[in-house]
């Protein structure tokens, strides 16, 4: 059994070096993941705050007073929040694009801090996306799910919230590493 389970970790192994070298890009550096997921969190950011002014003028908290004046500015927020959201599809994929061969990192995991921030990774990955999809379905006003939109949309923006939080916790010592300086494309991401 011990000789069939190092054959299987050496096959594992090589297959996860072609895959890593197959998608090696020059692009796929660091320093341009921090980058982008510089201007991905921002538009997050925007989306958020203007979600929860929407949610609050739709769902008002009697104690919370929020300006009604400008008349617009409410149009104003909610075009900034679909604006944005939809710029931010592009920006998720080409982030996605930059951090994808870490998927093939090898072995996959090395300690229990690599178990959480892949989960966590999965958790923020997924609800980006579904907001994201959700969002832009809503722009067209299709809904081919059977659960309320505003509740479900309301809900994730916590999850995502959340997700980016321990995501930028984790990766904080690279993001310093990398916030200003330029990288070589051997360092990992």
């Amino acid at each position: 059994m011990g000789g069939y389970t190092q054959r299987l970790s050496t096959v594992l192994e090589r297959g996860a070096a072609g895959a890593r070298q197959a998608l090696d890009a020059p692009e796929r550096t660091p320093r341009t993941a921090v980058v982008l997921g510089r201007i991905v969190g921002i538009g997050f950011a925007v989306c958020f705050l203007t979600g929860v002014f929407s949610h609050l003028h739709q769902h008002p908290i009697a104690w919370l007073p929020l300006p009604t004046r400008p008349v617009e500015l409410y149009a104003w927020t909610q075009g900034l929040h679909v604006a944005v959201g939809t710029a931010l599809l592009p920006l998720v994929l080409a982030k996605l694009w930059v951090v994808y061969p870490r998927l093939f990192a090898w072995p996959p995991v090395r300690s229990f801090a690599d178990v959480i921030e892949r989960a966590s990774v999965a958790v923020l990955v997924s609800t980006a996306l579904l907001q994201l999809l959700m969002g832009t379905l809503n722009t067209f006003q299709w809904y081919p799910w059977p659960f309320s939109f505003t509740r479900t949309h309301w809900a994730l923006a916590w999850v995502l919230a959340g997700a980016i939080v321990v995501h930028v916790g984790v990766k904080l010592p690279l993001i310093v590493r990398h916030w200003r300086h330029t990288t070589t494309p051997e360092e990992p991401t």
